[in-house]
């Protein structure tokens, strides 16, 4: 075959089934010429591998167990690069496909080898179940195609097989029949199993009235509810499609007001009107809005909103405003909501009286400003009687800041209570010393009562209440025992260095040095505060004896406030072991060169437990079995020690107490002396002061009887 011949011929095959399909495409129907040509099913991205569209019309409208028709219309084109199914070997490309499996796999794709391949297209596309076509199923069944469907396919221009960037592709019409159940809803179903008519997205138009409903996979649906787009190629899984179709019903419509309107709305304030429309998935159905009076439109709106002040649209007290809201869906099915509320002009009036722990005030009307004086934690009453020219009930609101957020309401006649207490600002023990020793200013209460009605038209009162000055000052008593703070349980011992601090007490308004203090102990008075007197001076408590006491700390404000803080203690006796010998005896027929007792009595006048023994210059006797010490209860402890040695003269030398404390820490010897003469003996210094004290009393005694 010569070159100018087989040129010739390329020309051929690619003109003559070029008009072929330009023929058939003038001679398909009508109906589907329009969907052919509407660029809504065409795809503008011409670097996809496969393009095109596909569109599935129901033609009749659909009743439960009856016949269904519809119209089935696609067009595909796929780059020649792509392979294809129909022959083995895809991953080639469909000219090398075409030209080693139909061909003589010379490397040039000839008009026999296109014609095969256009006869394959042709055969696998004349399908009759529309299920297994590529289309759908309605109702859980395929649909059957009437006659057959026509196809015309535009098969890979002649020549080379390694060119690129060339295409074909087929169209493919029909008429379709099926059957509907018995249910009311219906069900299309599209299969999603990878053929290649499902990359191309398709167009389902339902009949009138009709609309989409459902669908698990909506988020690859577009569209309007009676005709939509499923582009089948964004399915995320290989599963069937399924789709729910219904009869168009009105849609559900609901609007609120703010604020809620029961029968009246306010003249002079903005009331605001919102509607909330639910219909199709698909659908954003449209919310129109009438304001009329008497029958005759005023003002008209399109949002899903609305803002009215009747005042603006020359509404007057009394007048009657219909306010309308319609939805409109896509098929132009409507849904309807009106309120027709009286529009109300006039405020609410109302009257009060207040009452401080139970004393009446004088009446407060409307717009008074008469200051409220009450003392500190006096319980404050405010009854509100309310009434509005509607008869309708009149909301009241009473707003204080006794706290965050403090509210109370009630309608037409309310007494509302509440403390009148110091709020922040005075002092406290949350500040630090100095902080809460400075003076501060009483507290004001702020009070807003809000009556409002049913329209809501609302008057607003405000009042200051003044919390005078009624609570005594804080006493806050610390006790430093030599010098470390101390509980007032803890023990606390005789001759102890004790002092009572009042530095950390305040008065909640005054200055700490406008304060008067006084100290009571057991009744009597030990302590009155002076002008120059500051509370960071101790007080001393270091003379109380042994034993319970009362201790009373008093504090007086500049208004007369006063505060009474009671204290016990208990004095233990002294801290430490405090020996001392009571008695030392030797028994009466004690002789010199014998060996006698002698009887030692001794005592502790301290707290801290100690032992003792008498000795002998080296020779001691034996420590007290048990220690012995001074208690609260009991007094003084002691003990008495025996001790035997040789009488060598009439006077015993080195004769002496050996004591020790472990818990004191503490250790010491007292001399004793005794003597045959002088059979009792006891400790040398004290018992000398005693017998010069009983000798002066006798020559007294001796002098006087004279």
């Amino acid at each position: 075959m010569t070159s100018e011949k087989r040129k010739s011929e390329f020309l051929a095959t690619l003109l003559i089934p070029t008009l072929l399909l330009l023929s058939q495409i003038t001679t398909s129907h009508d109906s589907l010429k329009e969907y052919e040509s509407d660029s809504v099913f065409s795809d503008s991205n011409g670097d996809q591998t496969i393009q095109g569209h596909s569109f599935l019309n129901f033609t009749n409208p659909i009743s439960p167990s009856s016949q269904v028709n519809a119209t089935w219309f696609a067009q595909v084109s796929v780059l020649e690069s792509y392979g294809t199914d129909l022959l083995e070997n895809r991953s080639i490309g469909l000219l090398d496909q075409i030209d080693q499996i139909l061909g003589n796999s010379d490397g040039w794709l000839d008009e026999s080898e296109a014609n095969s391949f256009s006869e394959l297209v042709a055969s696998s596309r004349n399908w009759t179940d529309s299920f297994s076509g590529g289309c759908c199923a309605f109702d859980y069944s395929s649909m059957s195609v009437v006659g057959s469907i026509d196809v015309s396919v535009n098969p890979p221009e002649i020549g080379p097989t390694n060119r690129t960037g060339g295409e074909w592709g087929w169209t493919e019409s029909g008429n379709l029949i099926g059957t509907s159940d018995g249910r009311t809803l219906r069900l299309i179903d599209l299969p999603r199993v990878g053929a290649l008519i499902e990359e191309v997205p398709l167009r389902v138009s339902l009949p009138e009235d009709w609309e989409f409903k459902y669908s698990p996979m909506s988020e690859i649906i577009t569209g309007s509810p009676g005709a939509f787009f499923v582009d089948r190629s964004q399915a995320p899984v290989a599963y069937d499609i399924r789709i729910t179709i219904d009869r168009n019903m009105p849609p559900i419509l609901s609007a609120t007001s703010f604020p809620q309107i029961s029968s009246t709305i306010s003249l002079a304030k903005p009331s605001s009107f919102s509607a909330t429309c639910t219909d199709n998935p698909l659908e954003n159905p449209r919310i129109e809005w009438t304001i009329s009076r008497s029958g005759t439109t005023i003002s008209s709106f399109e949002n899903d909103w609305i803002s009215v002040k009747p005042s603006d649209l020359n509404f007057t007290h009394g007048d009657v405003m219909s306010v309308n809201a319609t939805c409109i869906d896509f098929h132009g099915a409507v849904s309807h909501w009106n309120d027709n509320p009286t529009v109300d002009g006039i405020p609410p009036d109302w009257s009060g009286k207040f009452s401080v722990d139970g004393i009446e005030g004088e009446v407060i009307e409307n717009g008074s400003q008469t200051p409220i004086l009450a003392p500190a934690g006096s319980l404050i009453r405010f009854e509100v009687n309310a009434s509005d020219d509607s008869s309708l009930p009149v909301l009241l609101e009473l707003y204080t800041n006794v706290s965050e957020g403090w509210r109370q309401t009630g309608l037409n006649q309310q007494t509302f209570e509440f403390t009148a207490n110091q709020g922040k600002g005075i002092n406290g023990a949350d500040m630090g010393i100095d902080q809460r020793h400075l003076q501060k200013a009483p507290s004001e209460i702020l009070m807003a009562l809000v009556a409002t009605d049913d329209a809501g038209n609302s008057v607003l009162s405000e009042w200051t209440l003044r919390v005078l000055d009624a609570n005594p000052p804080t006493v806050i008593p610390r006790l430093f025992s030599n010098g470390i703070e101390i509980e007032y349980d803890d023990k606390i011992h005789e001759k102890d260095e004790l002092e009572l601090n009042l530095s950390h007490s305040y008065d909640d308004l005054d200055s700490i040095g406008d304060v008067s203090w006084s100290v009571l102990v057991d009744d009597e008075e030990i302590f009155q505060s002076s002008p120059d007197w500051s509370v960071f001076e101790p007080i001393s408590l270091s003379f109380l004896a042994k034993g319970a006491h009362n201790i009373t700390v008093k504090a007086t404000d500049s208004k007369g406030n006063t505060r009474e803080e009671p204290i016990s203690i208990t004095i233990e006796p002294r801290s430490g072991a405090h020996i001392r010998v009571a008695e030392a005896t030797l028994p009466d027929d004690a002789r010199v060169g014998s060996s006698v007792m002698l009887t030692v009595l001794v005592k502790n006048d301290g707290s801290d437990p100690a032992f003792a023994r008498v000795c002998l210059s080296d020779i001691c006797g034996r420590w007290t079995e048990e220690p012995f010490a001074a208690t609260l209860e009991s007094g003084p402890g002691q003990a008495t020690i025996e001790f035997h040695f040789e009488m060598q003269n009439k006077t015993v030398e080195n004769l002496y107490l050996s004591w020790d404390s472990a818990s004191a820490g503490t250790y010491g010897d007292i001399p004793i002396e005794v003597s045959v003469n002088n059979q009792a003996g006891i400790a040398k210094s004290p018992f000398l002061a005693v017998l010069f004290g009983i000798s002066l009393l006798l020559v007294a005694w001796y002098r006087n009887s004279e």
